[in-house]
């Protein structure tokens, strides 16, 4: 007998909702469409998948005759939408470090302090821009 809930693992109270939304539909899919999925991110976390549109995942999305489960759909669309988020916060991040790093000349330790950033990311950008030629 199949059991009728789901047990997920203690979640951060920040998560973004469209995580929390992909988390949702992932469980509700079937178990061939939850492999596929879990295929498509394998195979694009691999070095030499360069091009998402040529994966199985997005073929079947894009050239599909057939209806395409709904879920699965929407699962696609909130990945991208999680994607350009977290591109929107990276770049937030990198501007905010740039600022007060590289213009303002503060420590990373004490914009961590100031900001309530984890210092490890805040040293990271700095690391990063530490490396940068200077701007013209």
């Amino acid at each position: 007998m199949k059991s009728q809930y789901i047990q997920l693992p203690p979640l951060p109270l920040n998560m973004p909702k469209e995580t929390l939304e992909m988390i949702w539909l992932y469980v509700h899919l079937s178990k061939q469409e939850q492999e596929m999925i879990r295929n498509f991110i394998r195979e694009n976390l691999k070095e030499h998948n360069k091009s998402l549109s040529e994966t199985e995942l997005a073929k079947i999305l894009q050239e599909s005759d057939s209806e395409i489960n709904p879920d699965i759909q929407e699962y696609a669309d909130l990945m991208r939408k999680l994607l350009g988020i977290l591109i929107a916060q990276s770049c937030d991040m990198a501007a905010f470090v740039y600022q007060n790093y590289c213009i303002e000349g503060k420590p990373p330790q004490e914009i961590a302090d100031e900001s309530g950033v984890d210092v490890e990311s805040i040293r990271i950008m700095a690391q990063y821009y530490d490396k940068m030629p200077p701007l013209q």
